[in-house]
């Protein structure tokens, strides 16, 4: 789509989750991306809360890029209905590209996976290798326990708080696009850089 400002990297969830309120704030994240004029990367499944947060955008004519990795097609029903679907051959090359393509990333809830990917750019902003906002969707206090534990880091003497500080945490997914927005425009030039990866 032309008239894209950016793109969103979304990590969440295979699985629906246990509460009915997971689909809903996707579905919500959804319609705001499309609304806010980002597209969607996310990990190309046609599976859990993957899925709804595709097809939402889809639905409303929204820009949604997917990368999977070839081993994952069938496992994670890779969708086929995408505006570009990218199959790769690593979750190495997946991560370093949905990094390149994306302005911004945001954890749904989600499971070790999900995990995985979202501290992977958390940590490349600590590190400097990017400028882009790092945010959790605290959907019905999902993420409470973890920001506990990152504070308690903090405490501890691991993480530093200017570190601390580069993750965003809102409940509504209109707020925290707009907070994106806003580091966005402040850091246009800065792009992800995958050769230091």
């Amino acid at each position: 789509m032309s008239n894209l400002t950016g793109r969103i990297c979304v990590f969440t969830g295979s699985r629906h989750g246990a509460r009915s309120e997971y689909a809903e704030a996707a579905k919500r994240l959804g319609r705001d991306l499309v609304a806010r004029n980002y597209g969607l990367v996310y990990g190309g499944g046609n599976v859990g809360l993957m899925t709804v947060i595709a097809d939402t955008v889809l639905e409303m004519n929204g820009d949604v890029t997917g990368v999977i990795p070839d081993s994952l097609v069938s496992k994670e029903v890779a969708h086929q209905g995408l505006t570009d679907l990218r199959v790769v051959n690593s979750m190495h090359e997946r991560k370093a590209l949905m990094a390149e393509l994306a302005d911004g990333f945001i954890a749904m809830p989600g499971g070790i996976g999900t995990m995985e990917e979202f501290f992977e750019v958390l940590s490349w902003a600590q590190l400097g290798l990017h400028e882009k906002p790092c945010g959790l969707l605290n959907v019905c206090g999902y993420y409470d326990p973890l920001i506990q534990f990152l504070d308690r880091a903090v405490e501890q003497d691991f993480i530093k708080p200017k570190h601390r500080a580069l993750l965003i945490e809102e409940n509504d997914p209109g707020k925290l696009l707009d907070r994106f927005k806003a580091i966005i425009a402040e850091h246009p030039a800065k792009r992800f850089d995958r050769a230091v990866t």
